[in-house]
């Protein structure tokens, strides 16, 4: 059996994504795989048993049955912290031998910063790594030279572990300076690059649903669009011409904006958008959520004001996260372009095809 372990320099920087692309081109491949996550942060109840909340949706999607428990075995809750480290670790290790029981692949998840998360238990990456037996893949940021100390800093604690580390979310016009900058220092020091991942718009995207949760808004209406994608978002608090004209050139958007601006509010719905959020607890007029229902836009009534709303839509939009079936293929067609992964499957001792990298 291959055990492969997804960690990343910092939290949210895609592992779960990596892990969904993965493990679906390896069960098209025919192999069977399993996927736990050692440690968690957003706990969820499932009937008496408790586990991390994107686990759930990684299981059913690779269409196999775990115990709750056991696909997220540590929580990290102050009553974590506070236990024996040893059975902390005993722990990982039952929920592993369970859950891989004829598996041929093994993925597992990582939490927050690979060499921090769980160092207090033992179970900093480089730990769980080496108690399950596991090789590694770091998924990382490019965002200034302190990537090359974050890289080789990891590559210095896995050693002959780490089997590749993959870009993420690299904007196009950052790509050249990475190029040039970034893979020659990384180079020079053997760290294994399999390549990079542009930032990608869709990937970075929230359902209407999930906006709503977050903002704690109330939903008048388009309750049947929650599962809509959201991919930017536009503060409407300008001019309705000037509105306008932002509107027109960002599609996929939601718009925030005051309750009792009903101008801005018009025109953000005769444009591209999937959502409208009005802030101040403010209800909007009849004639614009007649419009927004004939429509079938979206509206999210939110208690806060315009600013607070920005910052919790911009925190969601900023983190990849993966509750849909078509953001995982989407996410395993950009693997499959633009990172080298023969050479992954090679170091991983997998024997899945001769598909690899095909452009950038």
């Amino acid at each position: 059996m291959v055990t492969l372990y997804v960690i990343s320099t910092e939290a949210y920087w895609g592992k779960t994504l990596a892990c969904l692309a993965l493990g679906t081109r390896w069960r098209k491949a025919g192999l069977r795989v399993g996927y736990m996550k050692p440690l968690g942060l957003r706990p969820i109840a499932v009937g008496e048993e408790v586990t991390d909340e994107d686990t759930l949706f990684v299981a059913e999607h690779f269409g196999f049955r775990a115990a709750p428990a056991h696909l997220c075995p540590v929580i990290l809750d102050a009553e974590a912290y506070r236990a024996d480290p040893a059975a902390a670790r005993a722990k990982v290790e039952a929920a592993f031998q369970a859950i891989s029981l004829g598996k041929e692949v093994m993925l597992l998840g990582g939490l927050g910063e690979a060499l921090t998360c769980g160092s207090a238990l033992g179970l900093a990456a480089p730990a769980v790594a080496e108690l399950l037996g596991a090789k590694v893949l770091l998924i990382a940021r490019a965002g200034s030279l302190v990537a090359i100390d974050a890289v080789i800093a990891v590559q210095e604690r896995l050693g002959e572990r780490l089997a590749g580390v993959v870009f993420n979310r690299v904007a196009a016009s950052e790509r050249p300076w990475v190029e040039r900058e970034i893979l020659p220092a990384l180079a020079a020091h053997r760290a294994p690059v399999l390549g990079m991942l542009p930032d990608d718009s869709l990937l970075s995207s929230v359902t209407v649903g999930e906006i709503a949760r977050a903002t704690e808004g109330e939903l008048l209406c388009g309750q049947d669009r929650c599962e809509q994608l959201v991919e930017n978002f536009v503060v409407g608090a300008m001019g309705v011409e000037s509105a306008l004209r932002f509107f027109r050139r960002t599609a996929r958007k939601c718009v925030i904006t005051g309750g009792d601006r009903i101008d801005v509010q018009f025109a953000a719905l005769e444009t591209s958008t999937r959502c409208l959020i009005l802030t101040g607890n403010l209800r909007p007029s009849h004639r614009v959520l007649a419009r927004a229902m004939e429509l079938e836009v979206p509206v999210v009534l939110v208690r806060g004001d315009t600013l607070s709303t920005v910052t919790v839509v911009e925190q969601l939009l900023g983190k990849q996260r993966v509750r849909e079936t078509k953001k995982v293929e989407h996410a395993l067609a950009q693997f499959e372009q633009h990172v080298d992964l023969a050479r992954l499957e090679a170091a991983l001792g997998l024997a899945v095809g001769t598909a690899s990298r095909t452009g950038s």
